[in-house]
């Protein structure tokens, strides 16, 4: 009975793991257009852009949005210069234009090692559970065996 139980435990820590590896590198929110600084411009001055998320990033602005058509998984993104000369244009813009939404996320000021520690502590945890379960086993094995 305690073998079935174990080797069950086993089994479900192996798919979590499994599951754990799919979701981490599954990315398919690849952008439907990349614009560039002009197109995202011009397609901003026409009243086309319904939606901005705006990401600064190192000395860039990451912008992701949807324009008019766009169906609801569908975006573009572009990278603006993080300059006063590009957030005065992009704020003047941005009044004139009726946009349905707009999300402006501040600078991460998370560290590599920070992101680093985080995603590899719980894959680190699963490892050493599993190696002693394993130890245990073993012992447990050499301790049952008739002397």
């Amino acid at each position: 009975m305690k073998w079935i139980f174990r080797s069950k435990l086993f089994y479900l820590l192996i798919f979590l793991v499994t599951l754990g590896i799919v979701l981490v590198f599954n990315n398919d929110k690849e952008p439907t257009e990349k614009l560039t600084e002009d197109e995202f411009f011009t397609t901003l001055e026409d009243g086309k852009v319904t939606f901005l998320k705006v990401e600064p990033q190192n000395s860039v602005y990451e912008i992701r949005g949807r324009l008019a058509g766009y169906e609801k998984d569908q975006y573009f993104i572009a990278s603006v210069p993080d300059s006063e000369i590009w957030q005065d244009r992009m704020t003047h813009t941005i009044k004139e234009h009726d946009i349905e939404k707009i999300e402006f996320t501040p600078e991460n000021k998370e560290s590599g090692w920070g992101t680093f520690f985080t995603t590899t502590i719980p894959f680190v945890i699963i490892f050493i559970l599993f190696l002693v379960v394993l130890l245990f086993t073993v012992v447990i094995k050499r301790l049952n065996r008739p002397s």
